[in-house]
């Protein structure tokens, strides 16, 4: 009398070259985008008012709290003592220049320029803020745009002034060394 012998799947050993398929679950990619867009548009919400006069200049009052950029899809954050990017936008502030950080042509230009780009940061955190177009030229060649940082019709640029962090921008890059 012939035995039946249970069936067993034969063991699987490793070939070289052979990758295992892995299956992606529906709903992970979506959970993903999902959570990635909630947090995006979290980041820039709530805070903004945005009012225009007669004049035609724009004022948007804000109070987000901003960080430093590390990212170029933050929202709200400081590049450096002149630049800032607010809900995805990037802002220079009008009529100031400041150290760079960047592209800097000595050290001494590397650490005013990390102050200015710190008391920046402090400023605009310390309490709401608005961003001011004066109606002027609207952009620079590098497709920022130009506006006037203030707080109760005090500009955030005169205080980089006044303490030695910033200088008036005049004809073009001047040398910090």
């Amino acid at each position: 009398m012939a035995r039946i012998l249970p069936f067993r799947k034969p063991r699987k050993t490793w070939r070289p070259g052979v990758r295992k398929k892995w299956k992606l679950y529906p709903a992970v990619p979506v959970w993903l985008v999902l959570t990635a867009s909630i947090a995006y548009f979290h980041q820039g919400s709530g805070g903004n008012q945005f009012v225009s006069n007669a004049i035609g200049s724009t004022r948007i009052a804000t109070s987000q709290k901003f960080t430093f950029c590390k990212w170029s899809l933050q929202r709200n954050c400081v590049i450096d003592g002149d630049t800032i990017r607010f809900s995805g936008r990037v802002i220079r502030i009008e009529g100031i220049d400041t150290p760079e950080i960047r592209d800097y042509k000595c050290e001494s230009e590397l650490s005013r320029g990390l102050r200015a780009k710190s008391r920046l940061l402090e400023l605009i955190n310390t309490g709401p803020i608005e961003i001011v177009s004066n109606g002027g030229l609207d952009e620079d060649i590098y497709g920022r745009k130009l506006r006037h940082l203030e707080r109760n019709g005090l500009s955030l640029g005169e205080f980089l002034i006044d303490e030695g962090l910033a200088r008036r921008y005049e004809n073009g890059r001047q040398s910090w060394c």
